[in-house]
């Protein structure tokens, strides 16, 4: 990373005067983060990548360009959040080249040469080429192109800068929530300390706080890294814990960002939200990552989502490939959403003065309940180039997740949608999937949409007083879990065919009118379960039909990407049993659930409240 020359400033009442500040840095890809090369810069075969040096090595005719999603600017959301009104660059060169400065629009339609120039230097030297660009009547990115006119030129990074009040005062403090994940800890714990908190510059801007649900995590032997013991309460209570301790510090800090502990991510993105942060035109925004696929990491799994009582979770800009030049300048286009994830969520501290801490849902459905809560002050923005890399979710998809999905939801519902949520919404959000898994042969996760569909029934009282680690193991207890051992009789041609298996009509009935087979006679089901036989099955875990079990008697889930799984059995007694289970709890809620939406409604200032959760952590005999 080239240093910043940038002037210093005198800092009044909290700003700095008009003085150049430095506002984004190019990022060069990392072995340890990611070396998408694409996402970063885009070469001819005469430029080539030096991990180790962090320099672009180029002969003559090389030509590298900056038109990506963490190197291009984006113009659009600095110039409606933020007091920049013009742009200036540096790059980090040695030798001669023609640099060109570029400007497309948002739609990736037009694009217009704003600047050229020859630049000859002997050694590595920050050379300015562009100087305050007045931005009012441009849109979409500009970019930096550069070509080599001789051998061995280098670029060794550059920044983008510009002449605007700064405010001095921003310090973040970044909550880990981690449960006996050392591995990824202590990873993103060093990159953090190499990156950034070792710098000088960084000392009054930066602390870290992990919050250790497991209690199995040592202490960092560094002054701006603390580690706090906690209670078992899930992502929920080690984020209401964290925030808890940093209000707690009094140290000046303005902003907390939310992340979670099973990801990746590259320290200078902290870097860049700082400088937003420090350069915004006011004060009640909050700021998300989108979420990249930690096995392609040039694919976005979301950028923030909405919400809907029927559907669920309806992710943003889905499935963008990130190393094409028009998608991200279209994953640029700001859309209405209504929840931006905790994987990375940057909130001002007052925000949680105002309204409070999480509710206690454990995991799931926390951070789209506290961004509806605090959403008519404060503004959800996702900006280009501020991300994490996490494992994908169908990777991760289980019963339990299953059973806080249903439970948390019918929640989060009752407290948001009103009149909206129905008792036919209700029924349908549980009996939809209850009845899927009985066709698919997954008792065990039916059971556990039942356990939830109860506990929500028992109010919020029951939610308030519940024993969150116990309750948590027991859910766990009763999951079916897949598991990688050499007992799973694994055929791959056999998981093939159910993933290109299909259906007409006619069967599709005959399915439906028996149950997916719970109704056929014996003598129609594939009695054998030997490997050769039909009523053995291998079917995909995340992408299972109830087709592909149908007339079987034994199934193998099986997950591809992990070699794991688990095998379950075709019953009868269970189905039908967990059936009468279902229809029994639909008949309750249809009952109950007008008086449960106003309980529901009710709990939420008292179980959002710093003295409900210092009851639940056992933190009252601690001093604030």
């Amino acid at each position: 990373m080239v240093t910043q020359k940038v002037e210093s400033s005198v800092v009044k009442n909290g700003y700095t005067s008009e003085r150049p500040v430095s506002i984004q840095s190019i990022i060069f890809p990392n072995l340890q983060i990611c070396d998408i090369e694409k996402m970063f810069f885009r070469a001819n075969l005469k430029v080539s990548f030096d991990y180790d040096r962090q320099t672009l090595e180029m002969s003559k005719g090389g030509v590298v360009k900056f038109d990506t999603y963490f190197n291009g600017f984006y113009l659009d959301n600095w110039k409606a959040y933020t007091r920049v009104t013009h742009l200036s660059a540096c790059l980090n060169l040695k030798g001669s080249f023609k640099i060109n400065i570029h400007n497309i629009d948002i739609f990736g339609e037009a694009k217009s040469l704003i600047s050229q120039q020859l630049v000859v230097t002997e050694y590595l030297e920050i050379v300015s080429i562009l100087d305050n660009l007045d931005l009012s009547d441009r849109t979409g990115m500009v970019y930096i192109e550069a070509e080599a006119l001789d051998d061995r030129c280098k670029i060794a990074g550059g920044y983008f800068y510009a002449c605007a009040e700064q405010k001095t005062d921003i310090k973040l403090a970044i909550v880990i929530c981690t449960y006996k994940r050392e591995n990824y800890v202590n990873k993103n714990i060093q990159l953090l300390q190499d990156i950034l908190l070792d710098r000088e510059n960084w000392r009054d801007k930066l602390e870290v706080f992990i919050v250790d649900n497991g209690q199995t995590l040592g202490e960092f032997e560094h002054p701006l890294i603390h580690t706090i013991s906690n209670k078992n309460a899930g992502g929920s209570g080690g984020f209401a814990r964290g925030t808890i301790e940093v209000l707690k510090q009094q140290r000046g800090f303005t902003h907390i960002i939310l992340m979670d502990d099973d990801i990746v991510f590259d320290p200078l993105t902290i870097e860049r939200l700082w400088n937003f942060l420090s350069l915004a035109n006011r004060d009640n925004l909050c700021f998300g990552g989108s979420m990249l696929r930690l096995d392609r990491k040039y694919i976005q799994h979301e950028k923030g989502g909405r919400w809907d009582r029927t559907k669920g979770f309806i992710g943003v800009k889905k499935n963008l490939d990130l190393r094409i030049a028009s998608n991200a300048l279209f994953n640029e286009v700001n859309e209405c959403i209504d929840y931006s994830g905790w994987w990375f969520y940057c909130l001002p501290v007052d925000s949680i003065k105002k309204y409070g801490f999480p509710y206690p849902f454990f995991i799931k459905m926390d951070d789209v309940e506290f961004n509806l809560r605090i959403q008519p002050e404060y503004k959800n923005i996702i900006l280009n180039g501020i991300c994490v890399w996490h494992e994908p979710f169908e990777n991760k998809h289980s019963a339990i997740a299953e059973y806080y999905q249903i439970r948390n939801s019918l929640i989060f519902n009752s407290i948001y949608q009103g009149e909206n949520f129905t008792a036919t919404d209700a029924i349908k959000s549980f009996l939809k999937p209850v009845l899927r898994e009985l066709f698919l042969y997954r008792y065990d996760t039916a059971s556990l949409i039942l356990k939830a569909v109860s506990d929500y029934l028992a109010g919020p009282d029951f939610l308030e007083h519940l024993n969150p680690d116990s309750n948590h193991r027991n859910v766990s207890q009763f999951a079916e879990k897949a598991v990688k051992n050499d007992r799973l009789s694994f055929v791959y041609s056999k998981y093939v065919e159910s993933v290109e298996q299909t259906e007409n009509t006619s069967k599709r009935i005959v399915r439906y009118l028996t149950f997916n087979g719970h109704l056929l006679p014996s003598f129609l089901l594939h009695g054998a379960d030997t490997l050769e036989s039909k009523g053995y099955k291998v079917v995909p875990f995340s992408e299972a039909r109830p087709v592909n079990v149908f007339r079987a008697k034994k199934v193998l889930y099986y997950r591809l990407a992990t070699q794991a799984g688990f095998v379950v059995h075709f019953s009868r007694l269970h189905f039908f049993k967990i059936l009468a289970n279902a229809v029994w709890l639909a008949i309750l809620t249809f009952a109950a659930l007008p008086k449960l939406k106003v309980r529901y409604l009710n709990s939420l200032p008292r179980l959002t409240s710093k003295k409900f959760w210092k009851k639940y952590l056992e933190l009252e005999n601690k001093t604030d």
